[in-house]
């Protein structure tokens, strides 16, 4: 197969079942991607020749880091597809502004690790995936509700402190900051104000979740309010809200090296695999 036979072009609505078809054909690094079509499937640029699909790539741009994966047919492989997208979705994103690229491959995939390395990137973080399906967690007052757009300056703020303060314990994110907020977030928090969760302690916001499907995407406790009880009170909260919306099964991540591992083991969460993710710095 010649490279300049391959066709790429944004992945229509009418191939999306191919392309989960496509993702289902390899049981290593084809769920991970599967998710990530269902939910996002605008995030997919797909390869053809002729009028077969033969590889997909995910590329998240949000400059001045973005994220990259390549999965290739395995009838397919070895024949420098991957590399040749890899590096052609790579060169777009640079030229967007892009100085930091990761990619991320299943901890124990050692081909998938080897094809990153030898595209130059470097080991960065791994995260944990859990899940818990052990049902509600008995009710208990808990002073949650739902987030409000009047919530976002004290909510963000405790929510970027605790994230960046968790990523320098971990040790794996040396460039971390605490993010600014600005009127784009802020946007984008209302847009999907539904599944935003805020935790009132004596009349002010002490803790504040994202959840999307049955994910709890992010969780965080005010950092001076933090060995108080709060995040377990909270999770067990969002878990029963997840319960109520229909799903019988709650998921999360954590980073490896967060001590939050001990507060989701204990509440029932247990591990189904691990991610590793690797970064490329531009130049």
């Amino acid at each position: 197969m010649k490279l300049s036979d391959i066709r790429c072009e944004r992945l229509s609505k009418k191939d999306s079942l191919a392309a989960a078809k496509l993702l289902s054909l390899d049981a290593d690094t084809g769920p991970d991607l599967l998710q990530v079509l269902e939910e996002e499937p605008e995030l997919f640029i797909a390869a053809y020749v002729g009028e077969t699909l033969i590889a997909l790539v995910q590329m998240e741009a949000s400059a001045p880091q973005s994220h990259l994966n390549v999965f290739v047919a395995p009838q397919s492989r070895r024949q420098g597809i991957g590399r040749a997208l890899m590096q052609v979705a790579e060169a777009q994103l640079q030229a967007g502004g892009t100085q930091k690229i990761s990619t991320s491959v299943r901890s124990g995939v050692s081909s998938s690790l080897a094809f990153a390395r030898s595209l130059s990137y470097t080991p960065y973080y791994s995260l944990i995936y859990m899940e818990r399906t052990g049902g509600s967690f008995p009710q208990e007052t808990a002073s949650a509700r739902l987030y409000r757009d009047e919530d976002f300056a004290a909510a963000h703020s405790l929510y970027a402190t605790a994230f960046h303060e968790m990523r320098m314990r971990v040790g794996c994110f040396p460039d971390s900051v605490v993010a600014e907020p600005n009127e784009g977030r802020r946007n984008a928090w209302a847009a999907d104000a539904q599944d935003r969760l805020v935790y009132e302690l004596d009349g002010e916001i002490a803790a504040y979740s994202h959840i999307h499907g049955n994910e709890i995407s992010s969780v965080s406790v005010r950092s001076d309010l933090q060995g108080r009880g709060i995040g377990r009170t909270f999770v067990k909260y969002l878990c029963g809200e997840i319960h109520q919306r229909g799903y019988t099964s709650v998921i999360l991540s954590c980073v490896v090296g967060n001590e939050a591992i001990h507060l989701y083991n204990s509440l029932g969460f247990q591990e189904t695999h691990r991610m590793e993710y690797m970064i490329k710095q531009d130049g």
